[in-house]
């Protein structure tokens, strides 16, 4: 079972995404079983050291597990925890098509003049901004908490 300082590094919230909480964790833990970080057969962490790593709520953490094992990606074993499923490295991870929308925009990118060298920044800029805003919010909420806290 992986570790409370592995499980950190699994997933952050994207606070400004526009996909809830409990769906942002499902697709991070179906990219990283396709992608192997988990393998076929390997124990998840449990839900309630996911929910205390992540810093979310259980309810959250229990609503992605039960749409991972819906779809096939993990098995709930009474007693035991969630095990990926063997079957569940045969799928398509879902990159293939967030890929073709990453040629899509970087053809757009070379129709307007742009080199591969030019659009590579300005997806990277983009990406990085994303990165930035996303800490910010985080920084934010977390200087909220910390005022309530006082109180």
């Amino acid at each position: 079972m992986a570790k409370e300082a592995d499980i950190r590094g699994i997933f952050t919230v994207d606070e400004l995404s526009d996909l809830p909480i409990w769906v942002q964790l499902r697709n991070r833990i179906a990219y990283l079983i396709h992608m192997g970080h988990f393998a076929a057969g390997e124990q998840l962490p449990s839900v309630r050291s996911m929910a205390a790593a992540a810093k979310i709520n259980y309810n959250t953490v229990t609503k992605a597990y039960r749409d991972l094992e819906q779809g096939g990606l993990i098995i709930n074993v009474r007693g035991r925890g969630m095990f990926v499923s063997k079957e569940a490295t045969a799928e398509d991870n879902g990159t293939d098509a967030a890929d073709a929308m990453a040629e899509a925009c970087l053809r757009r990118y070379r129709q307007i003049g742009m080199s591969y060298k030019e659009a590579a920044e300005r997806v990277s800029s983009i990406a990085q901004a994303m990165q930035n805003r996303s800490t910010e919010t985080t920084d934010e909420k977390r200087g909220y908490w910390d005022a309530g806290q006082e109180g």
